[in-house]
């Protein structure tokens, strides 16, 4: 019998170690236990999510490149907490020369910063040292803000945009793309608190479902797009380009709403000195816009379940990627709606514009034009547009779990690639990209554990 012993207890062992449960971390098994969230996944009996009702209203000088503006935020602490601090967050000042970054920057990233002017929070005045502002900075609160209550914060602010255009900055001299354009509270949330990871660069974005009223004035020629609904076209463009643009809401066709000759000669929005373009946008996580006086103007619409979606792209005169722009978001809101994940778009709006950022943005991508390869092309909308639901639409923590979203994106991008270049052409993509990084490199940096947190990686572990 002895020579059973051995094997019989390794077998033992073997089960009462794979029987154990995975480590989870103190705040997650602490959220269990006050029950907002359920090992299931699904939110707990006592979930909860804080909110803001952003109004905000921004000019931006095209001469000087800063953008300016003030804004009310009521915000809601819909948790069980007291808070006696309130975090802003401003992801722009990435580009004062003394933020922490990921790497090294050119002279044309950096900038200023942000300059608040002034802040109110129930009416309470702040005094604020911009020079101390990072990425996020908390205020104490004179009067703590009680579980269940709201605070009303009032901020004004300018900054100027990077010559450099990454995720957002000067794409050309008269084309600006603002993103992560304004102060905004940060994510009080159940298992970490406040989020004051500071911005670096490389991970990216956590923020509540928030409403959002904005008005974004320019000078005229200029056309500004935008997160959520155009409120007010009748007010900021001409007769003909204005019923172009209603026809493209109930068009299956694309228009050419505008293009760069009419845009070049005055004849797109009204010639008021200023313009104010007006959006809305509830429940999502984030907002941006985006301006030119030259760019190409393409719409149309494309019919789901419950609704019309308008699909919108701005580019410049030539890119011939960005000519099929619009068709190609079409097929990505009908696929993903029928395929993979299997529900409608969400939102209203989508828009593509002309950038370098190649980045997602709720109801906005901000690509690349890449007009030698419109596999790659058009893969890369796929991506960015597949982004709407992993993160935007699931809320997902990116700055600390980067492997969901871009996990998901990925798989969809591979899962509609099929469809559009067949399965040879996809796989052999997907492994390029997605694969061989990782499979070639046996350092022990790229075998960590999928789940481990997107701040303490960088290069291809990331």
């Amino acid at each position: 019998m002895k020579k059973y012993i051995v094997p019989f207890l390794l077998m033992c062992f073997s089960y009462t170690l794979f029987a154990q449960d995975l480590y989870t971390p103190r705040n997650i098994r602490k959220a269990y236990k006050k029950e907002t969230r359920s090992l299931s996944g699904a939110p707990g009996s006592h979930y909860w999510q804080n909110k803001g009702i952003y109004n905000i209203q921004t000019k931006v000088d095209v001469i000087s490149k800063v953008v300016s503006g003030n804004e009310t935020i009521q915000y809601s602490n819909n948790s069980p907490d007291t808070l006696k601090v309130i975090a802003i967050r401003f992801v722009n000042n990435l580009h004062k020369p003394e933020a922490p970054r990921s790497g090294l920057v050119s002279k044309d990233f950096l900038t200023s910063g942000l300059e608040i002017k002034s802040i109110l929070i129930d009416g309470i005045k702040y005094e604020v040292n911009n020079e101390e502002w990072g990425t996020v900075k908390d205020l104490k609160l004179k009067t703590p803000l009680l579980p269940k209550s709201q605070a009303s914060l009032q901020i004004e602010w300018q900054y100027p945009l990077s010559v450099e255009s990454g995720r957002e900055g000067q794409i050309d001299s008269n084309t600006l793309y603002c993103a992560y354009s304004y102060p905004r509270v940060s994510v009080y949330d159940d298992y970490n608190g406040w989020d004051i990871l500071p911005h670096i660069n490389r991970q990216e974005f956590y923020n509540d479902f928030n409403d959002y009223t904005f008005s974004i004035t320019a000078p005229k020629n200029y056309v500004v797009w935008a997160t959520g609904n155009l409120l007010n076209p009748e007010e900021v463009l001409q007769p003909e380009i204005l019923k172009r643009f209603k026809q493209s809401m109930t068009s299956d066709q694309v228009l050419h709403v505008a293009d760069s000759k009419e845009m070049q000669s005055g004849s797109v929005t009204q010639q008021k000195d200023w313009n104010t373009w007006k959006f809305k946008a509830d429940h999502i996580t984030d907002f941006c816009f985006a301006l030119s006086n030259h760019y190409v103007w393409d719409a149309s619409s494309v019919p789901l379940k419950t609704k019309r979606v308008s699909v919108q792209t701005a580019y410049k005169t030539g890119a011939k990627d960005f000519e099929q722009y619009t068709d190609w978001m079409k097929y990505d809101m009908d696929w993903f709606y029928k395929n993979w994940p299997g529900i409608e778009y969400p939102y209203p709006v989508m828009t593509a514009f002309q950038g370098f950022a190649d980045m997602e943005y709720p109801m906005m991508v901000n690509d690349s034009s890449v007009p030698d390869n419109l596999i790659d092309s058009r893969l890369t909308l796929d991506h960015e547009v597949a982004h709407t639901y992993f993160p935007f639409y699931m809320g997902i923590n990116e700055t600390r779990y980067a492997f969901m979203d871009e996990g998901w994106a990925s798989t969809f991008e591979y899962l509609i690639g099929i469809s559009e270049n067949g399965e040879e052409t996809s796989k052999k993509i997907y492994q390029k990209y997605n694969v061989k990084n990782w499979i070639n490199d046996p350092s022990a940096e790229e075998d960590q554990p999928i789940i481990s947190m997107s701040t303490q990686l960088s290069g291809n572990a990331y």
